[in-house]
């Protein structure tokens, strides 16, 4: 049996050429074949920060200051249906003057990643269209996995570690912050701060939590705290976005003055 690595001597390391591309955000934020893991409660826009971080980085432009290098990105949703999709997709497009094909946007309301027919249907289109990153949009509706069940969370993990070697890509997850659910007498609580005190939190190398802070329609006032770096070379500190409802345009806040992001070439 393959095993897929080879041991190598010192000297055969030292001659060894890594990758060009070691960061697809810099700052460590999400490095080559690295794990990002964006969660809050419902109702944050995470999912809407989920497609401009998959327009910035198909296009390679710096996203809330970060900078980003132009990557092939495949975005899987699997809470709404592909009439949504495509209306919030023409809405971010318009308000933000994009154009790429460097991106591909699949929803499937009943596919779970980890089970071995999801899994299959994931490495056929990973196969087919070859992106350098995965977003996973939400990860509670994709997966069959109780998140809080160490077990069953790492057999989820060992499918997206296998993703991320034989496809030489990062993988960017997407998680509610839901109230706990009841099964059998027992309460789940699904991505609370209890999903991160074991596997994912282990494993994630940046994890970002969003809040609302406030909503003076149709002006949104969000906070990004970065709850975990792992390979950042220095703190960084929290940031103050804005969105509008009305074109799904972000700008960063700094201090009381909104820097407006750079529209798109």
């Amino acid at each position: 049996m393959d095993s897929g690595f080879t041991g190598l001597t010192p000297d055969e390391l030292e001659s060894w050429t890594p990758p060009k591309i070691k960061n697809i955000i810099d700052k460590n934020i999400l490095p080559k074949q690295g794990i990002l893991v964006i969660y809050g409660s419902e109702g944050t826009f995470k999912s809407m920060i989920a497609m401009d971080l998959m327009y910035r980085i198909a296009t390679g432009q710096p996203w809330f200051g970060f900078n980003t290098v132009s990557s092939p990105i495949y975005y899987f949703q699997s809470e709404i249906s592909q009439n949504l999709l495509q209306e919030r997709s023409r809405k971010y497009r318009i308000g933000n003057g994009i154009n790429t094909s460097k991106c591909w946007l699949a929803t499937d309301l009943y596919t779970k990643v980890d089970k071995s027919w999801g899994t299959t249907r994931i490495e056929q289109e990973l196969s087919r269209t070859r992106p350098d990153v995965l977003i996973i949009d939400p990860l509670n509706n994709s997966t069959s996995a109780n998140l809080v069940n160490d077990y069953e969370t790492g057999q989820m993990l060992d499918v997206f570690n296998r993703w991320r070697q034989a496809f030489n890509c990062a993988i960017i997850l997407i998680h509610h912050n839901r109230q706990a659910e009841h099964k059998e007498g027992q309460a789940f609580h699904y991505g609370t701060d209890e999903m991160f005190g074991t596997r994912i939190k282990k494993w994630a190398d940046t994890i970002v939590y969003v809040e609302q802070v406030a909503d003076n329609d149709p002006i949104v006032d969000l906070k990004l705290s970065f709850e975990k770096t792992r390979h950042a070379e220095s703190k960084i500190n929290p940031i103050d976005v804005q969105v509008s409802r009305d074109n799904l345009v972000f700008t960063r806040k700094y201090g009381k003055e909104v820097l407006q992001t750079a529209r798109y070439n």
